[in-house]
C-alpha cells in the first residue's frame, strides 16, 4: 500500500457481537431455533451491507465488505452464535476472559474441540487478563470481556430469557450496557419460541424487519451530510462530503511549501535558517520507514496485528500527515509573506524619495514591483481561500493526531467512546468526515490478537512509555521553548520598529528646532533637515509598517498561547510518565489499568490538539490589515 498515490478510503465494514447464556441456562429444544435465528440475522446483515456498498460505492474502497463477528466464546449462545458466523464465511474475533489455558476448564471435554477449533479458525483472539483467585474476580473477568465484545460491536444480539439480571457480567448486565452506549440490540428470545426485536432503552419491543436492519446498518457506515453549512470564521459555505471527496482525492506533494516560514521562524527563534529542506518527505517514504519502527514491531506483536499496523494504520497516518503538513506550510508561509511583503509594499512606495536623488531606478519601477507585491499577495491569499489551506490544514491534523493515538487504543483493545467527545467543537460540522473515515477505519482494523499476560502488559506500558510519552514530553518542552522565544522576540522587534520611529521623528524634530535658531547650529540644522526629509517621510511610513508585520505574524501564529499549552500538555504526560512506571513496576499488572492510563495520556494529547483547533479556527487566511 506504500505506493498508492491518494489517500486511501476505508473498506465497509460491520461488526455484530453476541451476548448470552450459558448452556446450562438455554432450553435444548430451543437451539435449533436459536441458529436460525442468528442465521437469519447473519443473511439480513450480509444483504444490508450490499446495499450500503452499492449506496456508499464512492467513499468506500472499492473492496468487499468486512463482516466480523464478535463473540467471548463462553459455552452455550457464544459458541452457537460464533459457528453461525464462521458457516456464514464471517470473521471471527474472540475477546476470551481469560487465557486460553485457564478458559479450557469451562468446557466439558467435548465442547473444548469445538472451543479449540473456533480458537483456530477466529480471525483474532485477545486473551484478557482474567483472574479466578475468588468468585468477584471471576464475575470481573466475564463483564471485561463483556465489555471489550461491546466495544467491538457495532450490532449486539442478545440471546437472553428476559429475566432480571443475577450476577456481574451477566448478558442482561451487557444488553443494558449497549442500550446505554446507544447500540442496536436484537434480542433472541432464549428459552421461547418468539419473533426476534428490536430494544430500546425503554426496554420496548419493535419488531425487526429486513428494513429496519438495513437503517441500522446505514446509521452506522453512513458518510457525512451533504448539506451545506457555513464553516466558522471563513466565511464560505462548506459540506462534510465535499470535503472527504477532497481529501481521497489528494496526492502527494513533492516541494516543501514551509521553508519559507520555517527559514524565517528559525531566525526569529535565534536557530541557523539554513538547513530548512526544499522537498517535502513523500508519503510513501513516511510508511516505509514507519513499518521498520512501529509499535506492533517493538512489542513483537501477533502478525495479525502488523498487518493491521502496516497495511491499515500507518498508511492512513501517513496521508493524514503528510496532507496536513502541506497546507500547514501553504498556510503559515502565506501569512508570513502576506504581513512582510506587504511592510515592503509600503518600503517601495516611499523608496523613490531618497532613491531619486542618487538617480537609481524610477518612480515608475519602484512602483511596478510594488503593484507586482501587492498582485503576489492578493493572488497568495486568493488561491489559499479558495483551496481552503487552513480548513484542511486543520481538519488533517486532526485526523492524523486521532489515527495515532488510535496505535494506542487499537494495542489494548478499543477506543474509548468518551473520547469521541473530544473531537467535537467549533467546526465540528463540517469536520464530520473526519470522525467518519476514523470510526470507519476503526472497524475495518477489527481487532487486536494476543495474549495480556503479566509480561505483555508491563512490554505495552514501557514501550507506550519510551517509544510514545518521553518523545511527546520532550517535543512539546522543545516546541514550547522555541515558541515562547519567537513570541518575544517578534513583540520586541515591534517595539524596536516604533521606538525607531519615534526617534527618527525626534530628531527630526529637533534638527527642525535648531534651524529655526541664531545659534552657530543652524546652518549646519537647516542643511540637515532638508538632506533627510525624504529619508525621515520614508523610514516613518516603512518602519510602523514593519513593526506591523512583526505583530501581524505574532497574532496570527499565536505562539504564546500554543507554547502555553505544549508547556502545559508536557507537564500533563510528565505526570502520567510515572503512573506508567508504576504499572511497569507492580507485581501484578491489570489491564483495565493499562487501558485507563493509556486513555489518560491519550485525551491529554487529543486536547491539547483540540485547543489548538479552537485557536486556529479563528484565523483564517486573509489580506494583512
Amino acid at each position: 500500500m506504500s505506493d498508492i498515490i491518494s489517500p486511501p478510503k476505508p473498506v465497509l465494514a460491520f461488526r455484530v457481537g453476541v451476548t448470552g447464556h450459558r448452556l446450562s441456562r438455554l432450553d435444548p429444544s430451543q437451539i435449533g431455533r436459536i441458529n436460525q435465528q442468528v442465521n437469519w440475522i447473519l443473511a439480513t446483515v450480509e444483504a444490508g451491507m450490499r446495499v450500503a456498498h452499492k449506496k456508499f460505492a464512492v467513499e468506500y474502497a472499492d473492496k468487499d465488505p468486512i463482516q466480523y463477528f464478535v463473540s467471548a466464546l463462553a459455552d452455550g449462545a457464544d459458541t452457537l452464535a460464533a459457528q453461525c458466523a464462521l458457516e456464514n464465511k464471517w470473521r471471527l474475533l474472540a475477546p476470551l476472559p481469560f487465557s486460553k489455558k485457564l478458559y479450557q476448564t469451562d468446557f466439558s471435554p467435548t465442547d473444548r474441540d469445538e472451543f479449540e477449533t473456533l480458537i483456530n479458525d477466529a480471525d483474532a483472539i485477545a486473551e484478557l487478563d482474567g483472574l479466578r483467585n475468588a468468585p468477584a474476580q471471576e464475575d470481573r473477568a466475564y463483564l471485561q470481556a463483556g465489555l471489550v465484545t461491546l466495544d467491538q460491536s457495532d450490532l449486539l444480539i442478545a440471546i437472553w430469557d428476559g429475566e432480571e439480571a443475577r450476577g456481574v457480567g451477566g448478558t442482561a448486565m451487557i444488553k443494558e450496557e449497549a442500550l446505554t452506549a446507544g447500540k442496536p440490540v436484537l434480542w433472541i428470545n432464549a428459552n421461547h419460541e418468539k419473533p426476534i426485536v428490536f430494544l430500546t432503552t425503554d426496554n420496548e419491543e419493535q419488531v425487526v424487519t429486513e428494513e429496519a436492519v438495513a437503517e441500522a446498518i446505514e446509521r452506522v457506515v453512513a458518510p457525512p451530510s451533504m448539506e451545506e453549512v457555513e464553516h466558522p470564521f471563513a466565511g464560505q459555505d462548506t459540506h462534510a462530503l465535499m470535503a472527504y471527496h477532497q481529501y481521497a482525492e489528494e496526492h502527494a506533494h513533492k516541494i516543501n511549501w514551509g521553508s519559507f516560514f520555517q527559514f524565517w521562524e528559525k531566525a526569529f527563534a535565534g536557530k541557523w535558517p539554513f538547513t530548512i529542506a526544499l522537498l517535502a518527505r513523500s508519503p510513501a517514504s513516511e510508511i516505509e520507514n514507519a513499518r521498520k519502527s512501529t509499535l506492533a514491531e517493538k512489542l513483537a506483536a501477533s502478525s495479525h496485528d502488523q498487518k493491521v499496523f502496516n497495511d491499515l494504520i500507518i498508511p492512513r497516518f501517513a496521508w493524514a500527515d503528510h496532507l496536513a503538513i502541506h497546507y500547514g506550510n501553504l498556510y503559515r508561509s502565506s501569512y508570513y509573506f502576506n504581513y512582510m511583503f506587504a511592510a515592503v509594499a509600503v518600503f517601495l512606495a516611499l523608496l523613490d524619495l531618497v532613491m531619486h536623488d542618487y538617480h537609481i531606478g524610477s518612480k515608475t519601477l519602484w512602483i511596478s514591483i510594488e503593484v507586482t507585491l501587492i498582485c503576489l499577495i492578493l493572488l497568495v491569499t486568493t488561491a489559499g481561500k479558495r483551496g481552503r489551506w487552513h480548513e484542511k490544514w486543520i481538519d488533517y491534523r486532526q485526523l492524523a493526531e486521532e489515527l495515532r493515538m488510535y496505535r494506542l487504543y487499537f494495542l489494548t483493545l478499543g477506543f474509548n467512546s468518551s473520547d469521541e467527545e473530544i473531537a467535537k467543537g467549533e467546526g465540528g460540522e463540517a469536520a464530520g468526515w473526519v470522525d467518519w473515515y476514523f470510526a470507519a477505519t476503526r472497524r475495518e482494523a477489527g481487532m487486536t490478537s494476543g495474549a495480556f499476560d503479566k509480561d505483555s502488559i508491563q512490554l505495552i506500558a514501557k514501550t507506550i512509555l519510551e517509544e510514545e510519552i518521553k518523545p511527546q514530553i520532550s517535543y512539546h518542552g522543545g516546541k514550547a521553548d522555541m515558541l515562547h522565544k519567537i513570541e518575544h522576540r517578534l513583540h520586541h522587534y515591534g517595539e524596536y520598529a516604533f521606538g525607531a520611529t519615534l526617534l527618527v521623528c525626534l530628531g527630526y524634530l529637533t534638527l527642525v528646532v535648531l534651524a529655526g535658531d541664531t545659534s552657530p547650529l543652524a546652518k549646519w540644522a537647516k542643511y540637515t533637515k532638508y538632506d533627510v526629509k525624504n529619508w525621515v517621510t520614508m523610514l516613518t511610513g516603512f518602519l510602523p509598517a514593519l513593526g506591523a508585520s512583526f505583530f501581524g505574524i505574532r497574532v496570527q501564529g499565536e505562539f504564546g498561547s500554543t507554547a502555553e499549552r505544549s508547556h502545559a500538555t508536557a507537564a500533563q504526560l510528565q505526570n502520567m510518565s510515572t503512573k506508567f512506571e508504576a504499572i511497569i513496576n507492580a507485581k501484578t499488572p491489570r489491564l483495565e489499568m493499562l487501558r485507563i492510563r493509556i486513555s489518560e495520556a491519550a485525551r491529554a494529547m487529543l486536547m491539547e490538539n483540540m485547543d489548538w483547533r479552537l485557536v486556529y479556527i479563528s484565523k483564517p487566511l486573509n489580506l494583512p490589515g
